[in-house]
């Protein structure tokens, strides 16, 4: 959630509800205030006297007033019992709850629980507001006037920037107004506003956001003005204005609610109403129509329903396929959307480059033996294309493995499909694939699992494109499955004080997969054939474990914790029915698959080294591998570096970025990403962020093929954050 824009709290109840009473007689005065809190005040005072006739309490020189955690201090108090009315002079400070009132005179109407302060001086602890008038008036229990006030969030007596205003009426928990005010950056106004509104709570707040200005070559000079809109205690929505000196104006909202940590969800909406560059860059062959109208809608959904059944649902649905790509760095763009979604939803976008965008909705429900799913899958074709396959709807219903007889057990699947799209075939499918499985521990050391399963297809095909297609058919597939493997472990004694033991375990493994030959002749298109398999796959995995110290428990006893910093697997697969195919020609076997290689070091909690190889023993070179190291630590610091080659180095790319904390104030980051076989740089993007007590600036530069954008964005604490 955004955090709040503005926050007035103007604290006078320091004598606004309670007055200045002494110990003694505290109870019969204190009956007339209509304070319902009973403890008296405690009084101090070089001179201290009670006029009878008058029914007046006076205090004089060092004047101490204290009740719990509120204290007052002046040179000159006193106290009218008829009237209700307080006055306190010289230095008065009150003290309460972290906040501070300073001021040369107070005068309180205790009935009324109104005042006024002279030469105020107000501090907010919660919001770090500090607000300064020449009066200010408490006109009711909870609303407020401040004359030739100043407000701020910095600390000192030259603070950077405060807001100046001729008269400030607020209301706590509600909103404030301002008449003739004006920002001022070091004592220079640089913007005037005749009258404002303004929200005054402590709570979450409406209100404008900071502005982001910046300068695109390709969009001109751009503008960013959110306002963030509180619904409800479980809803907020904000809405963008986005101008573009050479597109035009884009307009985007969005809406959040949180109803529990199972429900939750996010809907947004950006809409561009006559792209102004769009013809330019078409004829520039940058983009692949003349586009008018562009918009992007996406949204994720988290929601538990009754009966414990869980929803989760994205959908992601833009105008044309250049838009992703031309707006991914904007404020709301493609790549602060993929972070805001990975954190939230623990799923992201996909990539910009897809012209099939994924439209899905998951119903799912657990029980005992058993779980259920179904929903639908619907792609936003961008390319032209009308062949993508829908599924609408789909269902599964699958039975986890259970006892059936002795050592014996069983599973099955079962799933149901309605395929759809605008041409070719279409229909539907029903799959049932039970399994039985055998499992056997040989000597307390070889564990082997046999597993004999049947896949069952019956399908329903409309709009047929070959009259080799049945328009109603079924297939039997069987197949086998053998695992074996084993554990060898040892554990290594250290004699470190925090780390003390590492466990090496290695599992070498086996797998035999079998699918006989089965005629499947009159398939539709969007059944797949199940084809036969006869193959042999081994495994070799090595875990280093490590048992480390961490602390001494509430007896005395000794707490560890254990992590898997190191895992190596390598693995490879020998296909029998290759080995065995007839071959003519300059044509060869290859029965053996890539040796795969996949490695995952963390050495320490905020280092990791992961990396993936496939060597091919008929080119002997690796045809792909990808390796990604990063780094990050408490102090801010990160950095990560990753290297992707595939299809035998004909598509390499080198990816990195940096963000470093150079002190508590000033940061900076990098981020590019270079494609090595075509020599390019597809993006390079450097920003500076600085951050003072109550206020910062980042500037961010990004350079991409198409584009050059450089964004100031500014915030002020209080008033609105990055």
């Amino acid at each position: 959630m955004p955090k709040r824009f503005w926050s007035f709290l103007l604290l006078i109840t320091l004598v606004g509800r309670c007055g200045i009473f002494p110990s003694f007689g505290a109870e019969d005065l204190f009956s007339k205030g209509g304070d319902t809190d009973r403890e008296p005040w405690d009084i101090e005072a070089l001179e201290l006297t009670y006029d009878q006739d008058t029914d007046l309490y006076t205090a004089v020189g060092e004047v101490v007033i204290q009740r719990g955690q509120r204290t007052l201090k002046c040179d000159y108090a006193q106290v009218n019992r008829k009237t209700m009315m307080a006055l306190a002079k010289g230095h008065v400070e009150f003290s309460g709850g972290g906040d501070e009132l300073r001021g040369d005179e107070v005068t309180v109407d205790l009935n009324k629980q109104t005042g006024e302060i002279k030469k105020g001086r107000l501090f907010m602890k919660k919001n770090n507001f500090h607000v300064t008038g020449e009066e200010i008036h408490k006109t009711g229990e909870s609303t407020y006037r401040v004359i030739n006030g100043t407000l701020t969030s910095c600390d000192g007596d030259e603070v950077p920037w405060e807001i100046r205003a001729k008269e400030l009426t607020v209301t706590i928990e509600g909103y404030g107004q301002a008449w003739h005010s004006s920002l001022r950056v070091k004592n220079t106004p640089i913007l005037y506003l005749p009258y404002f509104i303004f929200p005054a709570k402590t709570k979450r707040q409406s209100g404008f956001l900071i502005p982001s200005p910046g300068y695109s070559s390709r969009d001109g000079v751009t503008l960013t003005l959110p306002f963030y809109w509180v619904l409800s205690d479980q809803t907020d929505a904000t809405f963008y204005e986005h101008f573009m000196s050479r597109r035009g104006f884009m307009q985007g909202a969005e809406f959040r609610y949180v109803l529990s940590s199972f429900s939750k969800g996010v809907f947004m909406m950006d809409y561009l109403f006559k792209d102004g560059v769009s013809q330019e860059e078409f004829e520039k062959n940058k983009i692949h129509a003349p586009y008018s109208n562009r918009y992007w809608f996406r949204s994720k959904i988290n929601q538990r329903l009754p009966w414990n059944m869980d929803l989760k649902m994205d959908l992601d649905w833009v105008s044309d396929q250049d838009y992703l790509k031309e707006f991914r760095g904007t404020a709301n763009g493609l790549d602060s959307n993929r972070s805001f979604f990975l954190s939230e939803f623990s799923r992201s976008l996909e990539d910009e480059t897809l012209l099939s965008r994924k439209n899905a909705a998951v119903f799912s429900k657990s029980f005992q033996s058993y779980n259920f799913s179904g929903g639908f899958t619907y792609y936003r074709e961008l390319g032209g294309s009308k062949g993508t396959l829908n599924q609408l709807p789909y269902a599964h219903f699958d039975g986890l493995k259970q006892v059936l007889w002795k050592d014996l057990y069983y599973q099955w699947n079962s799933s149901y499909y309605h395929y759809w799209r605008e041409t070719l075939d279409r229909g539907q499918v029903l799959d049932l694939t039970p399994a039985l499985y055998y499992p056997l521990r040989l000597k307390n050391t070889l564990k082997m699992e046999t597993a004999l399963g049947l896949t069952e297809t019956v399908y329903q095909v409309s709009n047929k494109q070959s009259e080799e297609v049945k328009e109603l058919g079924s297939r039997a597939v069987p197949n086998l499955r053998m695992d074996l493997s084993t554990d060898i472990q040892k554990v290594f004694l250290l004699s470190g004080e925090k780390l003390q033991k590492i466990k090496h375990n290695i599992r070498p493994q086996v797998i035999y997969n079998y699918t006989p030959e089965i005629a499947q002749e009159g398939l539709p298109s969007f059944v797949s054939k199940i084809g036969k398999v006869n193959t042999l796959s081994y495994y070799l995995t090595n875990t280093l474990t490590s048992k480390s110290l961490v602390k001494k428990g509430e007896k005395g006893e000794d707490l560890f914790t254990y992590r898997d910093f190191t895992r190596l697997r390598l693995y490879q697969t020998y296909d029998f029915n290759e080995a065995r195919k007839e071959v003519s020609g300059t044509e060869t076997r290859k029965p053996f698959s890539n040796v795969y290689g996949e490695l995952e070091f963390v050495p320490y909690s905020n280092l990791s080294w992961r990396s993936s190889l496939g060597w091919s023993p008929y080119s002997n070179q690796f045809d792909t591998h990808s390796h990604h190291v990063s780094y990050w630590d408490k102090k801010g610091h990160s950095a990560y570096v990753e290297y992707y080659s595939g299809a035998g180095n004909l598509y390499r790319q080198i990816n990195s970025g940096l963000t470093w904390k150079v002190n508590p104030s000033w940061s900076a980051s990098f981020l590019n990403r270079y494609s090595l076989d075509q020599n390019k740089n597809y993006e390079t993007t450097l920003g500076v962020t600085y951050q003072h007590q109550c206020w910062g600036i980042k500037v961010h530069y990004s350079n991409t093929p198409d584009d050059q954008k450089f964004i100031v964005s500014v915030s002020l604490k209080g008033l609105g954050e990055f």
